[in-house]
């Protein structure tokens, strides 16, 4: 992993109720609000967009944080 990967994938930075959108290099990419962080900011559950539903990701899953 780059030094630019990795900073991307800091998941610090994200605060709740923040709209965001996180890629993976496999084209997957899912939308919507932080609804929590880890207090180490390893890991982030997202409302997802259109109702569908919650999702847990973990900052070594391969997403990186886009607009």
């Amino acid at each position: 992993m780059t030094s630019q990967q990795s900073a991307l994938t800091d998941f610090s930075a994200l605060e709740r109720g923040q709209q965001i959108t996180l890629r993976h290099h496999t084209g997957n990419q899912f939308s919507g609000v932080l609804e929590d962080r880890a207090d180490d900011a390893s890991v982030v559950w997202i409302r997802l967009d259109d109702g569908a539903g919650r999702r847990l990701f973990h900052h070594e899953d391969g997403y990186v944080v886009g607009g």
